[in-house]
């Protein structure tokens, strides 16, 4: 039960993640699903930079203390669904902190910047709007980097490369959990087809 509840956590956050790509991919310069042209070769996925791994993370780690404190208020324990990715990793409680501090920071940076582009793509375009949509990019590549140093400062070499490691694992397709089509017709995107 534990486990399936944990499956779908972790897609309910892709879900989000995903969301929050499409939301900022015109920002980023990449061309729409509307504008790339068909191919009859599939494409590879493109692997993710260990800095977004790094977001992912966090976000998720965010995700698993809201939740557990959501259910410890409602008289539940939430502790195993708290401590499930610090037990993965090896860390300590008081190197964990660090992770649980930097997830807050991130969090509630990355919420801040995502709302002021769905302000901006809600305005519809204008001769700034991409503009302004590129600067968030880069502010929220520049949060996401803030906080790798945060942990790399605070975290010793060795439990920062075992970290990597770890994060490497945690995201490969291998790992990735199918998710059903929504009931709205919208496809399910490829990366999670499999």
């Amino acid at each position: 039960m534990a486990r399936k509840s944990h499956y779908t956590s972790i897609s309910i956050l892709l879900g989000i993640i995903l969301m929050l790509c499409g939301l900022l991919r015109p920002a980023m310069g990449q061309a729409t699903p509307s504008q790339q042209q068909p191919s009859s070769v599939p494409s590879q996925p493109t692997p993710v930079s260990l800095e977004h791994l790094y977001w992912h993370f966090l976000v998720y780690q965010n995700h698993l203390d809201t939740k557990a404190e959501d259910l410890r208020t409602h008289g539940k324990g939430g502790s195993g669904l708290r401590n499930q990715l610090q037990k993965k990793t090896g860390l300590s409680d008081a190197e964990f902190v660090h992770i649980r501090t930097s997830s807050v920071r991130l969090t509630a940076k990355v919420k801040d910047l995502d709302a002021k582009a769905a302000a901006i793509q809600k305005a519809g375009a204008s001769s700034s709007s991409h503009d302004q949509l590129k600067a968030l990019t880069v502010q929220r590549e520049a949060c996401i980097n803030s906080e790798i140093s945060y942990l790399k400062q605070n975290l010793p070499p060795d439990k920062i490369k075992a970290f990597e490691a770890f994060l490497t694992q945690l995201f490969s397709p291998n790992n990735a959990v199918p998710r059903p089509p929504s009931s709205i017709g919208q496809p399910v995107p490829a990366a999670a087809q499999k």
